[in-house]
C-alpha cells in the first residue's frame, strides 16, 4: 500500500485489538500505539503516580478515566498526523462523541466484532470487570453492553470484521485484504 497506512481497532475489552494490532502493525512495518499505555503514561505526568490503566479506573473512577483517555487521544490526533500506525483504543473509547469525531480523522477504523461465546471467557478470565452493570450475571452484562456498544462500534468503523476464536495471524490476514479492498474500489 502506497498511500498512508493509519489504522485504529475498536472493539469490546478482550477482543484482540493490541494482540492483533501488535501483530498488524509487524505486517504493515508500521509504528504499534496501544492507547491504554498513553493513558498511562499521561496519568503518571499529570499525577506523578504510576498506575496500571486498571488501577487508575479503580483508583479515580469512570469519569477521571475517561476524561484522562480523551485527552490522551487528543494528543495522539495531533502528534500522529500523517504518520503511519495501528493504534488499539480501549473498549469504551468510541462511546463519546468528541473521541468518534477525533478517531473519524485517525485512520481507517476497523472493529473487531467478536462472538459474545468467545468474548466472555476471555473478558471474565481476569475477574468480573468492573463496568459489567450485573456482577452475579456476566452473560446479561456483556448482552446489555454490546446491546449498547455494537451499533456505535459500527457507526464509527470503517471495516467491521465478524470473527470468533481466529487466530490474530488470521485476523492480521483478514484485516490486510479488506483494506487492499478498500484501496482499490477508491
Amino acid at each position: 500500500m502506497k498511500h498512508s497506512t493509519a489504522i485504529v481497532l475498536i472493539g469490546m475489552k478482550s477482543s484482540g485489538k493490541t494482540t492483533t494490532g501488535k501483530a498488524l502493525a509487524t505486517v504493515l512495518n508500521v509504528q504499534f500505539i496501544d492507547i491504554d499505555s498513553e493513558l498511562e503514561q499521561e496519568h503518571c505526568t499529570a499525577k506523578k503516580e504510576q498506575l496500571s490503566f486498571r488501577e487508575i479506573f479503580k483508583k479515580y473512577g469512570r469519569d477521571y478515566f475517561r476524561e484522562l483517555e480523551t485527552r490522551t487521544l487528543t494528543k495522539l490526533h495531533s502528534t500522529l498526523k500523517g504518520k503511519d500506525y495501528v493504534l488499539a483504543t480501549g473498549g469504551g473509547l468510541p462511546l463519546e462523541e468528541s473521541n468518534r469525531e477525533l478517531l473519524n480523522g485517525m485512520g481507517t477504523i476497523v472493529f473487531l466484532d467478536i462472538s459474545s461465546d468467545s468474548l466472555l471467557p476471555r473478558i471474565i478470565s481476569g475477574g468480573i470487570p468492573p463496568f459489567f452493570p450485573y456482577p452475579d450475571n456476566p452473560e446479561k452484562s456483556l448482552e446489555e453492553l454490546l446491546a449498547t456498544r455494537r451499533p456505535i462500534y459500527k457507526q464509527v468503523a470503517d471495516i467491521t470484521l465478524k470473527c470468533s476464536s481466529e487466530s490474530p495471524d488470521i485476523l492480521v490476514e483478514k484485516i490486510v485484504e479488506r483494506l487492499e479492498g478498500e484501496a482499490s474500489a477508491t
